[in-house]
């Protein structure tokens, strides 16, 4: 009797396997325009015939064309859906390759085929009920390259291909055709709004660029700003005198920062985009803590604007002796100010980034999960106004620009509150109070309504409600912006102040050791203490960046290992070039423009 069990289990093992076996998705195509299954007879069937008699008598054109073929249909449970085949090889049945290789067996890469091919990516829905189902993203779709002849046009390569997929009753698979593509630019990629877009902001900044060379520039204020030449000095001149010196830590930490966050996203966007094994899911959740390191930048922001602001001593008594209407039009200087500083280059990332996509949608032989430069068309606006992070993750141009929606709230929120301190400096002191214990509460509560679940998948679901939330990312703002107020009006560092003995560090460290114990199994752990815990790891990587600021500056060259970083990654890669062609000039332009609106006033 057990061997009678063992037998029935082994033979249901090789009917699974047998049903998820490798096979040929051009084979079974060639097969049903063989079998004169299909309605009527058009060129493109009887290609397909011919090639499919050219197989079975061994032709090498015929088989270059299988060969060049995806097949598979293996390793589906855990995500394996890339088939491509090959599109070199599918080019040699229309010209010929390698001839300098291929001289003791030429006719396997020269001997051309007698009618023309070309290389398709056929994409289809699995339906598979052992494909593995993730929440976090859709079951990707089986890529399965084909080398068909040209004449098969979209719509009649895609009506054979439902047909032929019908008659597929031995796969588990139950495919169902989504769509064709055959991977090469057209002339559409040209002609959308986004490239004459960017052509014309590059014509016309070259022509600034060109105007700032010539006389022009020595008699126009304005037209100067685009002076490269005078850029290039200001880029790496070092600050003057009556400016705020370079914090070398700053440096350092947004270049590590930015290290780890570029490392995390290339595993995120690899396993969204072709890599859907388990092996790599494994790694993402082990580095999604990582992400923690995004507290460094609005740490690092709020403590600048705070600390910049404070230490403006002519400024706080020119809006404390101000009328309202006098501090309104100050904010509005220093709002567009900042506005034209981020916004031309976030405009170019937009078009550059919809142009790519657009590129890589055509060319490339993978599905694009997330359609971005259909995303950007519909809502670039939103990006422009810098509120992109209020709307869900799926509809955001460029989700990855959803911080510096943030930083931006942020900063409206501070530059508020800094005015109003010049006249209430106590109220505002009780309100930063205040919005700290807030934003602890609300975060704790909100994961507690949401109840909180303990896998990543299940926790990706809720992630508009807390990664890219301003209302929660408040907490590193406002840690950064606490730190800088007390370094310019040099007072104790607010950890110390908060916790000022050994007796209030240890009973800190005493909760901080038994969350850790008490969610070291998740499954056990309520939602509150989910919270809690998330709310104090993020508090004390915000802390720990902000203390690591304050110590910068009581110690002489500990930190020109982080400066030498900070230039060789980012400042000679990427900032030099955006700095000096679109960053700067528009700068100078926007002060340029405000300064003589000033100037008028005062004349009037």
């Amino acid at each position: 009797m057990l061997v009678l069990i063992l037998l029935a289990l082994l033979a249901a093992q090789t009917e699974l396997v047998g049903g998820l076996e490798s096979g040929s998705l051009l084979l079974d195509l060639t097969q049903l325009a063989a079998g004169n299954v299909t309605r009527g007879t058009t060129t493109c069937v009887e290609q397909l015939r011919a090639l499919h008699n050219a197989w079975q008598q061994g032709h090498s054109w015929a088989l270059k064309a299988f060969d060049a073929s995806g097949s598979g249909y293996h390793n589906l449970m855990l995500g394996n859906s890339l088939w491509l085949g090959n599109r070199w090889t599918c080019r040699a049945l229309n010209e010929q390759l390698l001839q300098e290789f291929t001289q003791r067996q030429e006719q396997l890469l020269r001997q051309r085929a007698p009618f023309a091919h070309d290389y398709r990516v056929v994409y289809l829905h699995a339906n598979s009920p052992w494909q593995l189902a993730l929440t976090v993203k859709q079951p990707p779709l089986l890529h399965i390259g084909l080398c068909v002849p040209r004449s098969c046009d979209q719509p009649q390569l895609e009506q054979l291909l439902r047909q032929s997929l019908r008659h597929l009753e031995r796969l588990a698979l139950r495919p169902e055709l989504v769509y064709t593509k055959q991977p090469e630019a057209t002339g559409s990629y040209f002609a959308g709004p986004a490239f004459r877009w960017l052509l014309l902001l590059l014509s016309a900044s070259l022509l600034l660029l060109l105007l700032g060379r010539s006389r022009l520039a020595g008699t126009s204020r304005y037209v100067a700003c685009f002076d490269v030449a005078t850029n290039w000095r200001r880029l790496w001149q070092p600050p003057a005198a009556d400016h705020t010196p370079e914090i070398a830590v700053i440096n350092g930490l947004r270049v590590c920062s930015a290290s780890v966050l570029l490392g995390v996203h290339v595993v995120w966007y690899q396993f969204f985009s072709v890599h859907h094994s388990a092996q790599l899911a494994a790694k993402l959740t082990e580095l999604a803590y990582l992400a923690g390191a995004l507290e460094v930048f609005f740490v690092v922001s709020g403590f600048l604007t705070v600390s910049n602001f404070m230490r403006n001593d002519a400024l706080q008594r020119s809006i404390a002796s101000d009328t309202l209407g006098g501090n309104v039009r100050r904010f509005g200087r220093q709002l567009a100010q900042r506005y034209l500083r981020l916004a031309p280059l976030q405009l170019i990332v937009v078009l550059l980034s919809v142009l790519s996509f657009g590129y890589h949608r055509e060319m490339s032989v993978f599905h694009l999960i997330e359609p971005l430069d259909e995303l950007c068309e519909r809502h670039w606006w939103r990006n422009l106004l810098f509120v992109q992070n209020l709307y869900p993750n799926k509809e955001m141009c460029c989700n990855w620009t959803w911080s510096l929606g943030c930083d931006m709230q942020f900063h409206i929120m501070a530059m508020l509150l800094l005015y109003m301190h010049t006249r209430y400096p106590q109220l505002v002191r009780r309100l930063v109070l205040m919005l700290l214990l807030a934003n602890v509460l609300y975060t704790v509560l909100l994961q507690i309504v949401l109840d909180v679940p303990t896998t990543f998948e299940a926790l990706y679901g809720i992630g508009d409600w807390l990664y890219t939330n301003p209302l929660v990312r408040m907490l590193a703002y406002l840690i950064g912006g606490i730190y800088g107020y007390a370094h310019a009006r040099g007072l104790v560092e607010p950890f110390v102040a908060l916790f000022p003995n050994k007796l209030a560090k240890c009973a800190l460290a005493g909760v901080a050791v038994w969350l850790a114990s008490r969610l070291q199994v998740l499954q056990l752990a309520s939602p509150a203490l989910v919270g809690c815990g998330f709310v104090l790891l993020r508090g004390a990587i915000s802390t720990a960046t902000a203390h690591l600021i304050w110590c910068s500056f009581r110690i002489d060259g500990c930190t020109r290992i982080y400066l030498c970083v900070a230039h060789l990654v980012i400042v000679l890669v990427f900032s030099v070039p955006l700095t000096l062609f679109f960053e700067l000039p528009f700068n100078r332009l926007s002060n340029l423009l405000l300064a003589s609106k000033i100037a008028n006033g005062k004349e009037a």
